[in-house]
């Protein structure tokens, strides 16, 4: 049960945290919260002001994701151009490094020029004060080029900053005069600059950067938001954040057109590439079909044979009948071997022509052609936005492999009767040649040309039917995307600054600033704050507490008898008593831990205000190291207690009177060697006993007990020991030092007291009144504030 007892009372003594105490420390720092607030404010108000405008520019694209066959294309059947589109690529296409790149070549934003401001620079975009050309030969960019024109004919040029150049991060740093039209040209730099403006302005200060385009591709499309209006629109809204609006709108507006070509260019690639194939094929078929027929004129005119026989006209059209069949059927049987062999070359399958345009009509042939195509285009736009891992591209994978394992099924089985076609044919071909082997030779030798010339013609007739389908089918295609609203300078927005949330915010910061500080000093601050504290950390007696001393005197609670100080000290004295025995003489060491805690302040106003209640006081000054008790009274330090110690002086010699009434000083006398040694030879115990029964009261001003141990010495014949502590400067281990010479018996009637103690906010929240109202009064001025509020109050 008693280590039960002994850790409830540990936690009982465990600090919680006082809300109302931290809120008065807050309330008293109001005015540093006050100023900061306001500086705050202040200072948002011209970052507001003098920072770049942010705008918003916004357009829309409408995208037909199910887009109907035109009227053209409906007019070949099988012949099918036009893929379907997905609302999601496009978005992805919008977003692509490739699209924003070129539509940043377009524009051709090699160079842009800045005004200096005082927070941000201003840029010049459609009002540059000069042109600048680049030259042959590279130019650094990213760079700061400042030019300043002197007159109509030159300028000033200067250069300085740090910039990678050739893989190392180099210095550029000069400065020059250069001519108006003619080439500037150093290590770093090629251009000509031309002027544009007729007036000569030397305080402005422009500059200007040769820009990274791949760099600020990059920097617009992270500026650049583009979503899908809703799920189910057809909507693409695409918006951009500059500070240059004219520059948001050129970029939206070439963005856009350059995606709508982009569509085109791909819609088109199909039938640009069915025109090219007939092209290579009517190259040679033109010459055929011209030596055909002009062999059989030429043969004709030399036989002087207008025409065949009706035997003969028959072979000859079961011969032309038969050829037409058979090449059909061997451009069928290219094709499919063709096709077969390019299936898994996504490049080639783009160059590949549908199925129609070489006479196939196989429905299924030409719907899985048809998809594998659009799977692959889909496949190259996904590219260009997620990686090879994602799984919209795994998916997508796995639907072109099952697309080209179908393909390769179907075109297998096609090859193979395609084949037998072929050699069915050839085996009806040579039955009606050895029909025609039995007629004449002039009729064969014509029927031979007659059926080149005819086979040729038919052929020629064929692929320029099909040209003009191609060339019909592209010329009535259209793009999937249209324009609905683009960037215009009427419909932007200002984003930024918000004046009105930044002077809030500004606000907040500059109230957060001091209350962090506040919280990390309270955080890290390990020195003790108030009475209370104090009296949580000790079991000792707390006799009371010191105001803060704003006197210029000495012995302040003498000249000042009615102020909070002299009230403090009073309380002191009457808390003393109770722990003093009922001596005729009582013995009091007052004592500090560490130096500037106030302890010999304390003591020589603690003896005064004793001595003010008509008591004999004796003031012994022991601190023979750091003497200061001479200085509060004036006094002579020529004989005091070191020189008593040393057998030099006697009794009556040391003790001199003050000015004050009844108070009595022993000063320390000059500082000794060895002031421990003295202190312990027996002198001391004998100076006290001289002097009892001669003083109600003797104080003892020690020196700090955590750097010598003269205290602990002449504190083992004091009645009681007071031991002083700093509000605000003594830490809370010098509580636990105090309390360990107390449990260990190394000084006796161990008491103490606070000093400094703060009268305003919280910490003068005792009977302590500083407004002259109460039991005492502060013979100080009133302020400005007080003395305006008593006219007031007065009236």
């Amino acid at each position: 049960m008693k280590h039960v007892d002994e850790v409830m009372d540990y936690f009982d003594q465990k600090d919680s945290p006082d809300v109302k105490e931290f809120l008065f420390r807050l309330l008293s720092q109001w005015k540093m919260f006050a100023v900061c607030g306001a500086l705050g404010i202040l200072l948002a108000y011209f970052i507001s002001k003098y920072s770049n405008p942010v705008y918003m520019m916004r357009s829309s694209l409408l995208i037909h994701v199910d887009a109907d066959e035109s009227s053209a294309q409906s007019m070949f059947e099988g012949y099918k151009i036009q893929d379907k589109a997905n609302i999601q690529n496009h978005v992805e296409i919008l977003k692509s490094y490739t699209i924003n790149r070129k539509a940043m070549r377009n524009l051709g934003w090699n160079q842009a020029w800045y005004k200096k401001q005082l927070f941000s620079d201003r840029g010049l975009y459609r009002h540059e004060p000069f042109e600048v050309q680049q030259l042959d030969g590279g130019n650094i960019t990213n760079l700061p080029i400042s030019i300043v024109q002197i007159d109509q004919k030159t300028y000033r040029i200067k250069v300085d900053g740090k910039v990678d150049y050739k893989g190392a991060e180099v210095h550029v740093k000069f400065e020059a005069t250069a001519y108006f039209d003619r080439e500037f040209k150093n290590k770093y730099f090629h251009f000509l600059i031309k002027t544009k403006q007729q007036k000569i302005n030397k305080e402005e200060h422009n500059y200007f950067v040769f820009n990274n385009l791949d760099g600020l591709t990059l920097d617009y499309m992270e500026s650049m938001t583009i979503s899908v209006a809703e799920k189910k629109a057809e909507l693409i809204q695409l918006r951009i954040d500059n500070s240059e609006p004219e520059r948001g709108v050129d970029y939206l507006n070439e963005l856009n057109w350059v995606f709508i070509q982009f569509g085109l260019i791909e819609k088109n690639k199909k039938s640009e590439s069915t025109v090219r194939f007939i092209d290579s094929q009517l190259e040679g078929i033109v010459d055929s079909l011209q030596m055909a027929g002009q062999s059989v004129t030429n043969f004709r005119s030399k036989n002087r044979i207008v025409d065949l026989g009706q035997e003969a006209g028959v072979i000859v059209a079961k011969v032309g009948e038969l050829e037409s069949l058979l090449s059909r059927a061997q451009i069928s049987l290219d094709y499919y071997k063709n096709l077969l062999r390019n299936l898994g070359d996504a490049n080639q399958m783009k160059q590949v022509i549908a199925p129609s345009i070489t006479g196939v009509t196989d429905p299924s042939l030409d719907a899985l052609v048809a998809k594998l195509t659009d799977l692959y285009g889909k496949r190259e736009v996904l590219s260009y936005s997620v990686q090879e891992k994602n799984p919209s591209m795994v998916i997508l994978n796995k639907e072109i492999q099952l697309i080209q394992q179908s393909l390769k099924e179907n075109l297998q089985s096609t090859v193979a009767n395609s084949r037998i076609e072929v050699q069915s044919l050839n085996a009806r071909m040579e039955d009606v040649k050895e029909q025609l082997a039995r007629m004449p030779k002039h009729e064969q030798k014509l029927v031979s040309m007659k059926r080149n010339f005819d086979l040729n013609n038919e052929l020629y007739t064929f692929l320029l039917k099909k040209r003009a389908e191609a060339a019909i089918a592209k010329a009535s295609n259209v793009s999937d995307s249209q324009i609905i609203d683009p960037a215009r300078l009427a419909t932007i927005v200002k984003i930024k600054p918000k004046t009105a949330i930044n002077l809030l915010i500004g606000m907040f910061l500059g109230i957060g600033l001091p209350f962090l500080i506040i919280i990390l000093k309270e955080f890290f601050n390990d020195n003790i704050q108030n009475k209370e504290e104090l009296m949580k950390r000790t079991q000792l007696p707390v006799l009371g507490t010191i105001a803060h001393n704003k006197y210029s005197e000495a012995v302040p609670v003498f000249h000042h008898s009615r102020s909070a100080l002299a009230e403090s000290f009073r309380t002191l004295r009457t808390n003393l008593n109770y722990v003093l025995p009922n001596n005729p003489t009582k013995i009091i060491g007052i004592h500090s831990t560490v130096p500037e805690e106030g302890k010999s302040f304390a003591t020589v106003n603690l003896a005064t205000i004793v001595a003010m209640n008509n008591k004999r006081v004796l003031l012994i000054g022991a601190d023979l190291r750091k003497p200061k008790i001479e200085v509060a009274f004036d006094l002579d330090n020529k004989l005091g207690l070191s020189t008593y110690l040393i057998s030099y002086s006697n009794c009556d010699e040391i003790i001199q009177e003050t000015h004050i009434e009844n108070l009595y000083c022993v000063t320390s006398g000059p500082v000794p060697p060895n002031p421990a040694e003295l202190l312990e030879n027996g002198r001391f115990e004998k100076f006290l006993s001289e002097v009892k029964g001669k003083y109600d009261y003797i104080f003892i001003d020690n020196a700090p007990l955590s750097m010598v141990t003269d205290g602990i010495i002449t504190g083992r014949f004091a009645d009681a020991n007071l031991f002083v502590l700093r509000q605000g400067f003594s830490h809370r281990s010098q509580i636990d030092f105090v309390n360990q010479l107390a449990v260990k018996g190394t000084l006796r009637n161990v008491s103490l007291v606070l000093n400094d103690v703060a009268m305003n906010g919280y910490q003068g929240k005792s009977s302590m009144n500083s407004s002259g109202n109460g039991y005492y009064y502060e013979d100080t001025p009133p302020g400005v504030v007080r003395r305006l509020w008593g006219k007031v109050s007065s009236n």
